[in-house]
């Protein structure tokens, strides 16, 4: 009996639903945010169930960085994937060397089932290697009972343009 109840939940539930189990983090701008950020912080050798984090997204989604260009003030660099596209760049890296990245300030612009994240972080990869500060930008919507992420754009900061004060919680603020 209980394999036959099993088998038919697993036929009418879609897997999309399956992996919907942390729910309370889909319910507010800064707990999908935060959830995304846990999701990308792996241990060397690490595996995750990378559906979990398509479940963060639209299936429309881009995920977009921008890198400053050598020598060219407020020139950037723009490399923009798809959500596919940065699990096959990224799914093979992030456990490889292991990777951290935790938040360090947030604000949270919202209005009738929009919503814009401005996530400052602080990353390094777990060799020692790689560090970095900078800003996570998130556009949300609220659909179906839940926060889903539309796209995020990330940006490090450098010596010409360091995270402002106002994005940062107290204690990462430079002056205090």
């Amino acid at each position: 009996m209980t394999f036959r109840l099993l088998l038919l939940l697993s036929i009418l539930l879609p897997s999309h639903l399956i992996s919907q189990i942390d729910s309370v983090a889909l319910q507010t701008p800064e707990g999908i945010t935060a959830k995304m950020l846990e999701f990308i912080s792996f241990e060397k050798g690490e595996t995750k169930d990378w559906d979990e984090y398509r479940n963060l997204f639209l299936p429309t989604a881009q995920k977009i960085s921008l890198r400053p260009s050598e020598g060219q003030p407020l020139s950037r660099q723009v490399r923009s994937r798809n959500i596919e596209e940065f699990v096959r760049y990224a799914g093979p890296q992030y456990p490889k060397d292991g990777f951290e990245e935790i938040v360090i300030g947030v604000d949270v612009q919202e209005f009738n089932g929009i919503a814009t994240v401005f996530q400052s972080f602080y990353c390094k990869n777990l060799n020692g290697t790689y560090e970095a500060r900078g800003i996570n930008s998130y556009q949300l919507v609220y659909l179906n009972n839940r926060w889903w992420i539309a796209s995020t754009m990330f940006i490090n900061e450098d010596d010409q343009n360091p995270l402002p004060d106002k994005y940062l919680f107290e204690e990462y603020k430079v002056n205090k």
